[in-house]
């Protein structure tokens, strides 16, 4: 809480006459007055938070930063193995890579705090901004660049995600450059507009938020928007391939009249003549198949799924909280609410005694536990991706390098680098990426091993027939006798 200052006789303790600290510096906006007459204004000492939340909140709100340390340190590994290990070691992707470079801005702005320690208070009334306090401008920067780079990033796999399977989009390469284009455009576009229009100042902790009402609509609604799209996307991924199973499920199974040698031979017993509908023993056994591939491609997707909304529900929390927060304070400077009267009436009759009056200061909307909730959502939403991103393969490629880096070396100087743009293991193991359902996802490699005994002429009428419903089983039910390997 600020040093006291000299107190003018129309405010009684704990306020302290606005008068009496003309506008020098500071986030003046934030200053926690009440007006009492045309000229002058009673003001609540800088910080408010001291005086709105019970004294555990300056205990808890340190545990958010000190997580940041943790979150910082796994990304940071993260990037090094993608950095460092082979691709088929550690799965990287352009897409991966945005995201954790963003994970790791957003970390950092956690951590600042644990070193500069800032005062947070300009004078006595009035909170610093990023124009008065340099780690405010550096802890506002990272949170908005970091916050807003992993929404879109996030966004960009979803919309990847999309691309492949409904639409069996293929231009990887332009795609590459207009995602890393938009995943450090649009966050370095919000990020001078805030700083540049709007700007960032100590609200509620020790890390710099967007200040004024302006912040919502420049800022938080669109964290929101970009979360939502990014789930919306993915169901609409998610609800056509169920829609495709659907339409196969309720129109039936054709039968091709066109059949390889090989095909004519394992079928004959169970095929139905052409033009006569299938057995039910077929159809059966086909949606089988067709189910089977569904959830083989979902599973090759549980990742995005699970960081697509995770992400929209910190979106969600994170602006409401802020947004409520913001509003209030707004509100309360100004006077135009009741609560905020009867909150101040209890701290003057209280003699400035907050504990008495703390359940009159939930009238504000602020919510100390709340707050705390957010910044840890906040803080840990960078261990969550480590996680999520983690793979057994990562561990065998570090182990490889520590016990024989000199191998490792001599392997790493006839590399070729790379960004991870092959997406033979973003989507689907192999081509084809879009979810066809006359063929089972990953059954490329059994059709090249069976192909060997064909002549040149059924493996050329073999990639434009129709494939019967009998052959597609037989080849299920072959798969399912081995380990199916699962790129995840």
């Amino acid at each position: 809480m600020a040093a006291p200052g000299n107190r003018n006789a129309t405010c009684p303790a704990p306020f302290f006459a606005a008068s009496n600290f003309p506008p020098r510096g500071g986030e003046i906006g934030s200053r926690f007055c009440l007006p009492v007459s045309r000229t002058e204004s009673c003001c609540l000492p800088c910080p408010m938070t001291d005086w709105v939340f019970s004294d555990n909140f300056q205990r808890l709100l340190p545990t958010a930063n000190y997580v940041g340390i943790a979150s910082l340190v796994c990304n940071v590994l993260l990037l090094l193995t993608y950095l460092v290990l082979p691709e088929e070691k550690s799965h990287r992707h352009y897409l991966s890579i945005g995201l954790t470079v963003s994970l790791i801005l957003l970390s950092i702005s956690f951590v600042i705090p644990l070193g500069t320690k800032p005062d947070i208070c300009f004078d006595t009334l009035t909170p610093d901004n990023m124009y008065t306090d340099t780690g405010c401008a550096w802890t506002g920067a990272l949170l908005l660049a970091g916050a807003m780079g992993a929404i879109v990033w996030i966004l960009l796999r979803s919309i990847w995600t999309a691309l492949r399977i409904m639409f069996d989009f293929r231009r990887t390469d332009i795609f590459q450059w207009v995602s890393i284009a938009l995943g450090v455009g649009i966050p370095g576009l919000f990020l001078a507009i805030e700083m540049s229009t709007i700007g960032v100042s100590y609200k509620l902790g020790n890390i710099c938020l967007p200040s004024g009402p302006e912040a919502f609509v420049a800022w938080y609604v669109w964290l929101v928007v970009f979360a939502g799209l990014s789930a919306i996307i993915l169901i609409a991924t998610i609800v056509f391939c169920l829609w495709k199973f659907a339409i196969s499920a309720l129109a039936g199974v054709g039968v091709s009249t066109h059949k390889s040698n090989a095909s004519a031979n394992s079928a004959a017993l169970t095929e139905p003549e052409p033009g006569q509908p299938p057995s039910k023993r077929a159809m059966k056994r086909q949606k089988r198949v067709e189910w089977a591939r569904i959830k083989k491609v979902l599973r090759l997707q549980w990742r995005t799924i699970v960081l697509a909304f995770i992400i929209l529900n910190e979106s969600v929390f994170f602006g409401l909280v802020f947004t409520q927060s913001t509003g209030a304070a707004e509100a309360a400077v100004h006077g135009r609410t009741l609560p905020d009267r009867i909150w101040a009436a209890c701290l003057v009759v209280n003699n400035g005694d907050k504990s008495a009056c703390l359940a009159q200061s939930n009238g504000l909307g602020l919510s100390g536990p709340r707050v705390i909730a957010t910044w840890l959502l906040l803080s840990t939403l960078g261990l969550v991706v480590f996680l999520l991103m983690l793979r057994w393969s990562m561990f065998v490629g570090w182990y490889e390098i520590l016990r024989n880096p000199r191998a490792f070396f001599a392997n790493l100087k006839g590399r070729r680098s790379s960004l991870g743009s092959d997406d033979q293991e973003f989507v689907v193991q192999k081509e084809p990426k879009h979810l066809s359902l006359t063929k089972p996802l990953g059954s490329d490699s059994n059709a090249d091993s069976n192909a060997e005994h064909h002549n040149v002429g059924s493996r050329t009428e073999a990639r434009t027939r129709d494939v019967s419903p009998v052959s597609e089983v037989d080849e299920m039910d072959a798969k399912e006798a081995r380990e199916d390997r699962v790129v995840v």
